[in-house]
Formats: C-alpha cells, structure tokens, sequence
C-alpha cells in the first residue's frame, strides 16, 4: 500500500448557509430551530456587501496558497449552499472549474457532516481506508509547504489512526475600526482552526470534533516547524476581536515588525507577491482593502 501517492482532502466552507460552529448557529439544536436559523441567516449571509469580502479574502489569500503548495497531491472541497444566489454561484463555479485542485460541492443540507460525507465516503472507498481531512476558512491562508508537511507525517505513521495534526505557528493579522492600528502577531496557537486535521475511521469528519479539543481526544502531532497559516481577523469575523489586554493572547501572540514579517512572508508565504514589490506592502495593502469591504479599516502605510 503506497501512502505516498495519496491525497490530503481539504474543506473549506464557501458561505454554507447551515448548522456548523459559527457562533451564530450554535443555539440551533432541533431541526426546526435550524431550519428557522438558516432561513435567518440567508438573508445577512448573501449581501452584496458581505460577498464582496468574502470573495477578496477567498481570491486574494486561500486561493493563492492552495496554488501556491509545494505538494499539490490534494483535493480541496469547496462547500456552499443551493440557496446561494445564482450570481455568486456562477462566480463560485467558474473559479473551482479553473483549478484541478478544487472541487465545488454545492448543497441543500443544512449540516456540514450531512453534505460532505457522502464525497468523504467515495474518496475514502477509492483509497481503501479513510484519508487524511483538513480544515480551512475561506479567509485564511496556507503555508506553501503546508501539504507537504501533513502528508510526511501521514505517510511515515503508514496506517496508524486516528490521529490529529497542527502546525501551530502563524500570522495572525488584525484591523478593526476600533482599534488605532492594524497589528500583525507571530502566534503559537495548536489546533487552530486553520490547517487542522485529522485521520479517522468511521462516518466522521474534521468537523465532527471541535478543533481545539481534538489532541485531548486522539493522538495528536503538534507541528512547530516554520509558519503554517496566516488568519485575518477584522469586523465581521466569526470569532471575538483579539488584543494583547487578553492574558491568553499576550500568552500565545507577539506584534512582529515589518521586517520580521516580510521574512516570513518571503519564505512561507512567497505566493502573495510576484516577486515586483515588497510582500509586507502588499500584504498591508490588501488587508487595508479587506478592512474598508468590512467597514473597518485602520490604514497603515506601507513601508
């Protein structure tokens, strides 16, 4: 059996409209509450505005490190709902069917376990075992060596499962309108929600666990090398805005300088430039811009 030539699934979530761990749609338990929570949500999910952003960061940041990775032996599932508007699914459509890589599963269920399991299932019958899983937002970015380093791991622990991996060191790069600046930390956050994955027997995904319990629950690799991610997080994100008067955030955060930064960008995350101008300027510059789709938008100059 020849774990080398098999392939990471990825699951990116593309404005599904359903239960999942969003904080919105965590009070949603019985199938009437979830049905009323995403006839709810559809109509602050499919903005004009909110797609706007949503397509920026997904073209602009996920896109490029899928592109980008030094192993392309992966298939990433972009997941969305059927009652998306039929001008963003077009869109949606057009740019999976240019990239081998990505496959677009569009859905009308309203769990995320309901509508990729049935893909999951198929890959997994076709490797004759269960295939490592990993999780992505469509506002965050992989490092160019991220697959590379899942399946290293995957393929020299042969058959063992279930395990867990992270690669636990990243940017994480923040603008909100009610802070003075953006601010751009080097983080050590194990089992993030960025790039965490797993291997696991039965009819269960990574989205069966929540992330950050995941190395309490199965062995698990915490993967310290290099820069694994860069997660943006301006108004509007999911998750609560982070600052260092936060004692768990001055435990896990520390501002990098633009110079630190752009080292890092140039190593693991070269993709968002092409090489003509500074990567740091031009990672300012889009996050400023993503900012000013949100309605935050605390500009920095670039150096």
């Amino acid at each position: 059996m020849s774990y080398l030539l098999e392939p990471a699934i990825g699951i990116c979530r593309f404005s599904f409209c359903g239960k999942g761990d969003w904080r919105l749609s965590r009070a949603a338990k019985t199938p009437e509450q979830i049905k009323k929570m995403r006839n709810e949500n559809a109509m602050s999910l499919y903005t004009p505005a909110r797609m706007a952003l949503r397509f920026y960061l997904f073209e602009n940041f996920l896109l490029p490190s899928l592109r980008g990775q030094s192993d392309s032996n992966f298939v990433c599932l972009i997941l969305t709902s059927d009652i998306m508007p039929q001008v963003y699914l077009d869109r949606l459509r057009a740019i999976c069917a240019q990239d081998a890589h990505l496959e677009l599963l569009v859905s009308s269920e309203v769990t995320v376990h309901e509508a990729i399991w049935p893909r999951l299932s198929e890959l997994n019958a076709q490797a004759g075992h269960p295939l490592v899983q990993f999780r992505i937002d469509d506002d965050d970015c992989l490092s160019r060596d991220y697959v590379q380093e899942l399946r290293m791991f995957m393929t020299r622990l042969g058959d063992r499962l279930p395990i867990s991996y992270s690669r636990s060191n990243g940017l994480v790069i923040t603008n909100y309108a009610d802070d003075a600046d953006m601010v751009i930390y080097k983080a050590n956050l194990p089992f993030n929600s960025m790039g965490t994955a797993i291997r696991v027997h039965g009819e269960r995904t990574i989205f069966s666990f929540g992330h950050n319990a995941l190395h309490k629950r199965f062995p698990a690799i915490v993967d310290n090398s290099g820069m694994g991610y860069i997660s943006i997080k301006i108004d509007g994100h999911d998750s609560e805005p982070i600052s260092m008067a936060m004692p768990h955030i001055r435990n896990s955060h520390v501002p990098a300088s633009s110079e630190e930064t752009e080292v890092i960008l140039s190593k693991w995350f070269p993709f968002l430039s092409d090489g003509t101008r500074a990567r740091y300027d031009v990672l300012v510059e889009q996050i400023n811009h993503a900012a000013h789709l949100s309605g935050s938008g605390q500009a920095i100059a670039a150096s």
